[in-house]
């Protein structure tokens, strides 16, 4: 089994967002003013990624809040589709262009010490094998708020479970992807394990996974105890053990008081187990996956 348990990983949790739109490509706010939203709303860490550049976020930290560098690019899919890939911790001199092949694309931004994920599958129209055998990939968008509020395909999890099933590694994120700052931002967040609000603890979350998205609930813990995964959680009503194949467990208050805790035995044969859990209002939380 492999897994790096955020919850267990020294720190606290820091909410990011970390793909976003500005004046500096097809954004409607000013970088200055998307950084005062987020600032005010509670963020941590923001990553400004407009298309096919780095904007400059140096100026826009400030108490409490701190910018990575970023910035989104787009590349061809041999199966006639296209990727967006968000591509952290580049600077306008290493940010490969779009329109590369796509592993170039990824190999590129690994080489600049930077991160790289797929951005929003679902509106993309990417299937399963355009996410397969993607060296130097951090994970997919499990949720892109603003491709869920303007089109209603902004969740994908089945693109991340097929994925997972095929043996990929790769960690699910929620991000807001907001160009209009309407009803396409602050719908979605990324909760990063860190020791300290710099640029480059983030990045390290990242490559660690110690990581979990959502849209409102909380995960407040997660822990393995004799091949038992044991949660809890903010109230919700669902708590969810998803697994390869036809394994898994729905554990669902149906009317009762919200859960917030819920235990299941891990299996002795499979590929990975994930937690997924949902309140009342339908938003959702995911923790990284844990690797059988």
């Amino acid at each position: 089994m492999e897994f790096h348990n955020p919850w267990e990983a020294p720190g606290f949790f820091a909410k990011a967002h970390l793909h976003t739109h500005t004046t500096e490509s097809d954004g409607k706010v000013s970088p200055a003013r998307a950084a005062e939203i987020h600032w005010r709303c509670g963020y941590s860490f923001l990553a400004i990624t407009d298309h096919d550049r780095v904007t400059d976020t140096a100026a826009l930290a400030r108490e409490g809040m701190a910018t990575i560098p970023g910035g989104e690019l787009s590349c061809p899919s041999e199966r006639g589709g296209f990727y967006h890939v968000v591509a952290l911790g580049v600077t306008p001199d290493n940010l490969p262009p779009s329109g590369k092949p796509i592993k170039e694309t990824l190999r590129a931004v690994h080489e600049a010490d930077g991160v790289a994920f797929i951005a929003h599958p679902y509106w993309s129209c990417n299937t399963v094998e355009d996410l397969l055998g993607l060296p130097h990939c951090l994970g997919v968008e499990v949720y892109n708020h603003g491709c869920e509020a303007e089109i209603g395909k902004g969740i994908s999890s089945v693109h991340w479970d097929d994925a997972l099933l095929r043996g990929e590694r790769y960690v699910g994120l929620a991000v807001d992807d907001a160009h209009m700052y309407g009803v396409d931002a602050l719908g979605g967040w990324t909760w990063l394990r860190v020791t300290e609000l710099t640029a480059e603890a983030a990045l390290n979350a990242l490559r660690q996974g110690l990581l979990y998205a959502s849209t409102g609930p909380e995960i407040l813990d997660l822990r393995i105890h004799d091949g038992t995964i044991e949660v809890e959680t903010s109230p919700v009503e669902a708590i969810r053990f998803m697994a390869g194949g036809q394994q898994g467990w729905c554990e669902q208050s149906w009317g009762r008081p919200p859960l917030t805790a819920a235990r299941w035995r891990l299996p002795e044969k499979g590929v990975y187990v994930r937690v997924e859990v949902i309140d009342e209002r339908g938003r959702r939380a995911w923790a990284p996956p844990i690797y059988l």
